[in-house]
């Protein structure tokens, strides 16, 4: 199984997802925007996905509806700066799994880990 990280912070990111990687047993894999995640979505669909803030083709909650409508079984967790009852307003029905801080630490991966082990 792998975690799927768009974003195009990887270095910032690199920390986090590498926490979140051994945390859960996933293999890691990044992607950089909208196109590859969907095609990945497709093809070669990941157990899970975090999606970051600052891609291409608009905010990551969008590309969550985009990735429920290629493959509805891919766990999601988004980057947001929004506070907790704000984030579940507005990614009502998307099925996200957790939001994430936008400058995310190796604890914070730790701590997805958890969210998504009981979901393996």
């Amino acid at each position: 199984m792998h975690v799927l990280v768009v974003t195009r912070r990887v270095d910032e990111l690199t920390a986090f997802a590498r926490a979140l990687a051994q945390g859960a047993g996933l293999d890691l894999r990044f992607t950089d925007g909208w196109a590859n995640a969907l095609a990945v979505a497709r093809d070669m669909p990941p157990a899970f996905a975090v999606l970051d803030e600052g891609l291409e083709n608009g905010p990551p909650l969008e590309l969550a509806r985009q990735l429920l409508a290629v493959n509805a079984m891919i766990n999601t967790a988004v980057v947001s700066p929004l506070e907790a009852e704000a984030f579940h307003e507005a990614s009502e029905g998307l099925g996200i799994l957790a939001a994430v801080p936008p400058r995310p630490s190796a604890e914070d991966g730790v701590a997805l880990a958890r969210v998504f082990r009981r979901f393996m």
